[in-house]
């Protein structure tokens, strides 16, 4: 197993949904527990601010985990700390950090399906419950199509009397924190994870239990409201306003439930900017993320999928360039 060895104060910063938490759990255990501190950008943010920037700046190390941050940002930080990161975006190679990432080294996703996987290669560590949570996180369902992990998934569930629908809902669970801004909390989850076998303190929290009743309940309504929903060209367009971080799993179900490319926008979760996320089931949305991240947005995704935040009076001309990068 390969070691880290830091020296000085330790920051691991990173993503807020199961692959980051879980990813930085991972990495937790291989560090200094007296030394090190987590964090996560402000939820929703795919950067960092100046005051967080100026956070990280206080650290001898800095661990950048599951989080595609631009450039700029990473730059910024590498000022006064080492950087390392761990990761599986779509991303260049970034010179001056150590940058653990096979994808933005030509790899293919289907190989390093979440960040879980590229620490668990990396440390040569053993298929533990955050390394298939990671996996089961950023894929769900569709990780059935990826037959090698999903065999790693069912040998996993049979060893530990468990049911891919057990680690499906374990996901929502630890979501629910993101997804309700909780973000003092998913900071904390990294930790709980570090205690061994948590399987069931995940499943039966009560107050994750109750984020869960609240958002399944939000995603419900939203999904049944054909009054949101207009034909681009072929390509769904969903307007929603809800205050709750759930763009992605709306995103995620009317894409897997209709079989259409869908653009999904929310103009409730911010004051001033809007959220707009993309799922293709047969448009590599790559060269899209490049030239989005090029004209100053905030862009992130993996292949298929494309999350970006946008000022509110940009977003119908992003909206618009979005809708006509499927008819190029």
């Amino acid at each position: 197993m390969k070691s880290i060895d830091v020296e000085g104060k330790a920051l691991v910063l990173h993503h807020w949904d199961t692959d980051g938490v879980c990813s930085a759990s991972i990495l937790l255990n291989q560090l200094d527990a007296n030394k090190v501190e987590t964090m996560t950008p402000k939820i929703g943010n795919y950067f960092l601010s100046k005051d967080e920037i100026r956070f990280c700046r206080g650290f001898d190390h800095v661990f950048i985990v599951d989080m595609a941050l631009p450039e700029k940002n990473v730059k910024d930080v590498c000022v006064s700390s080492e950087v390392t990161i761990f990761d599986h975006h779509l991303q260049k190679p970034i010179k001056g950090v150590n940058h653990n990432n096979p994808v933005a080294y030509g790899k293919s996703q289907q190989e390093y399906p979440s960040a879980t996987w590229v620490l668990k290669e990396y440390f040569k560590d053993e298929v533990t419950l955050p390394v298939v949570l990671g996996i089961v996180g950023d894929n769900e369902h569709k990780i059935k199509d990826n037959k090698r992990f999903f065999d790693i998934v069912e040998e996993y569930c049979r060893g530990h009397s468990l049911s891919f629908d057990d680690l499906l809902r374990m996901v929502y669970l630890i979501d629910s924190n993101y997804k309700m801004q909780r973000k003092r909390e998913v900071e904390g989850i990294p930790w709980l994870l570090m205690e061994g076998d948590v399987a069931e303190k995940i499943l039966e929290n009560p107050e994750w239990n109750s984020n869960l009743r609240v958002l399944e309940g939000e995603v419900n309504r939203i999904l049944s409201d054909e009054t949101l929903i207009t034909e681009r060209n072929s390509i769904a367009v969903m307007r929603i306003n809800t205050p709750y971080n759930i763009i992605s799993t709306v995103t995620r179900r009317f894409a897997w439930e209709t079989g259409k490319n869908v653009v999904v926008v929310n103009k409730g979760f911010y004051d001033d900017k809007d959220q707009l996320y993309v799922r293709s089931s047969n448009v590599d949305l790559s060269s899209l993320i490049g030239e989005l991240k090029n004209s100053g947005f905030y862009a992130g995704g993996k292949g298929n999928v494309m999350g970006v935040v946008v000022p509110k009076n940009k977003t119908e001309d992003l909206l618009e360039k979005v809708v006509g990068f499927f008819w190029r």
